[in-house]
């Protein structure tokens, strides 16, 4: 991976010296040389992964770069001779704070630390875009349907056409109004895919679809049998109580 800097110094040599330190850290590229703040190139370029700043420039400091970017900021390492600004640096969210002239020995260890940080936030890129693509995936499958593994092959169903699903054995076998689908498949795994507005388990053998409850007798003992679209009954044990909750939800959902 290649680290694009930038150098914003009014020196030409402090310039030419940052060039002689980075040279055994050919990960690092100096894609733009400034020599003040305000300089019209600095506005219109890609925005850096980090930029080595020095803070006393003529018309404006260091500091005033830092306002043409919006949030998040490349990884800024101010390199100044002046040891008074700091706590200003990092009050602005500096990375490091080095002193001119160089030592090699402490520039070496602030590099490992931008490599690192940069390492860090690739990888919280990766995650964010990874969580994104599976929300996105189990939007798609929910309004789309649902895949079911049976013996005569992968069938690509729509989740409303489900009405419950019960463990038999150590197969599934799903419900609709008109028939019924056996599969190998398991309440784990089903979940994954099922929009959980309105799949939910009923009984440790049982998930049903909340829109297709149409009465619900409750027994003596805090369970109850769910009357379904299609004249079955459904137990749910006292243990999913909760579900009459979100039971209501939904058919007073439906009926608006």
């Amino acid at each position: 991976m290649t680290i694009n800097c930038w150098v914003i110094d009014d020196e030409p040599a402090a310039h030419k010296g940052l060039e002689l330190a980075l040279q055994n850290h050919s990960d690092f590229s100096v894609v733009y040389h400034g020599y003040n703040v305000d300089e019209p190139a600095a506005l219109s370029l890609p925005k850096p992964d980090v930029v080595f700043l020095d803070i006393e420039m003529p018309r404006q400091n260091g500091f005033a770069l830092l306002k043409l970017w919006n949030e998040p900021l490349p990884h800024i390492v101010f390199i100044t001779a002046y040891g008074q600004y700091a706590v200003a640096a990092f009050d602005n969210n500096a990375l490091d704070y080095l002193l001119k002239p160089i030592e090699q020995e402490r520039f070496n260890i602030m590099i490992n630390k931008v490599r690192q940080h940069i390492k860090q936030q690739t990888l919280v890129l990766k995650r964010a875009r990874v969580e994104a693509f599976y929300e996105q995936l189990k939007l798609q499958t929910s309004q789309l349907g649902l895949s079911v593994k049976t013996s005569e092959g992968l069938f690509y169903i729509k989740q409303k056409d489900i009405l419950y699903i019960e463990a038999v054995a150590d197969h599934l076998a799903l419900y609709f109004a008109d028939k019924a689908m056996l599969s190998r498949d398991s309440f784990k795994r089903l979940s994954l895919e099922l929009d959980d507005k309105f799949f939910a388990r009923s009984h440790k053998s049982y998930m049903i679809n909340l829109a297709h409850v149409r009465k619900v007798e409750k027994g003596r003992f805090g369970d109850a049998l769910l009357l379904m679209s299609n004249g079955e009954s459904v137990k749910m044990s006292r243990r999913y109580k909760a579900l009459l909750v979100q039971l209501n939800k939904v058919n007073n959902n439906t009926a608006t």
